[in-house]
């Protein structure tokens, strides 16, 4: 896989990284080599309320991924997961996974990795967007790129900053929270969490949806955003008008980001994004509208490359940088 900007990190000698990527629908491990690539990768179904069931998976996917390497894998294991996490004590709690919150995540690894290799393995963790970003700057959309953000638009929005090739974690490693900038003061409330006025009321699916059907459309029917998408496709006024004041909240909050980190890219990815440009046109035009100064308005927006393994691979980052830094 290749970007438009030079190629990513120098190669690391020594054996692949154990990736892991946590998400509301499934857990994935695999080896991540030093040139981003992933190999010996396999998933299973995420238990939503049994935590002894999300570890049993866990040790389960460390033992078969361990075995597919031979025991040959780096004493640093990369973990992406579903947020908000905490990296000062290894632990997360996923809005979206009742079973993992308060979850000791990297512990439960971290220990059952070193019970198989017979040696000390640590386990980091990272927020699911961040992992999303740091892939898309090490071989995706924005390969090399000095400063990424990168957004993850679906049922919620996740996002996660890179800054000179390297993850911005903040306090407690949930730096790049896009989903509660604000985009309207004393907004909408966003449901779940009650904050007032933030992308992720106007921007998700959920809640493009919602707007649509507040305003006649399909009315009553069980509807998600591939459908909105598609009637917008096909030339749809409310789901047409929908969108663009969806995409102008989203791009309102792009450029919140990119005052502050002097951003060079904008890569967007998720189910929403997959629409493609019935969501990236409006997208770029309002972003261009909005965007004042020369340095923010050259920002490039631009969907994911990386779409599937974007969790292991930005998992596998994490572990390399940490290993690099060690």
């Amino acid at each position: 896989m290749t970007g438009r900007h030079a190629a990513g990190p120098a190669e690391h000698a020594g054996a692949p990284v154990l990736g892991i990527d946590i998400g509301g629908t499934k857990i994935a491990a695999g080896l991540v080599a030093a040139d981003g690539s992933v190999s010996a990768d396999r998933e299973v179904p995420t238990d939503q309320r049994d935590p002894r069931a999300v570890a049993a998976a866990l040790h389960g996917l460390v033992d078969a991924v361990v075995a597919a390497a031979d025991g040959k894998v780096a004493d640093v294991i990369g973990i992406g997961s579903a947020g908000p996490v905490d990296t000062r004590n290894g632990t997360v709690n996923p809005v979206n996974i009742p079973s993992l919150r308060g979850f000791p995540l990297t512990r439960t690894v971290a220990r059952r990795a070193s019970d198989v290799l017979g040696r000390p393995v640590e386990a980091v963790v990272a927020q699911d967007g961040q992992c999303f970003a740091a892939a898309e700057q090490w071989v995706g959309a924005a390969a090399g790129s000095p400063s990424v953000l990168g957004v993850v638009v679906s049922t919620g929005i996740g996002g996660g900053i890179v800054l000179d090739g390297r993850i911005l974690a903040g306090k407690t490693g949930n730096a790049g929270f896009i989903s509660h900038v604000g985009v309207v003061l004393d907004g909408e409330r966003l449901q779940g969490s009650g904050a007032l006025g933030v992308v992720e009321s106007y921007a998700s699916g959920p809640s493009m949806v919602r707007a649509a059907q507040a305003r006649g459309w399909r009315t009553g029917e069980d509807v998600d955003a591939k459908t909105l998408t598609a009637d917008a496709a096909a030339g749809d006024a409310v789901p047409v008008a929908v969108i663009a004041a969806g995409t102008r909240a989203l791009a309102s909050a792009f450029l919140s980001v990119a005052a502050l980190f002097d951003l060079e890219d904008v890569v967007v990815g998720g189910g929403v994004a997959s629409a493609g440009e019935v969501l990236f046109a409006p997208l770029r035009a309002a972003y261009a509208d909005l965007a004042v100064y020369p340095h923010l308005a050259d920002v490039r927006i631009t969907p994911s490359l990386v779409p599937r393994t974007s969790g292991l691979i930005g998992a596998g980052r994490l572990g390399w940088q940490t290993l690099a830094s060690s």
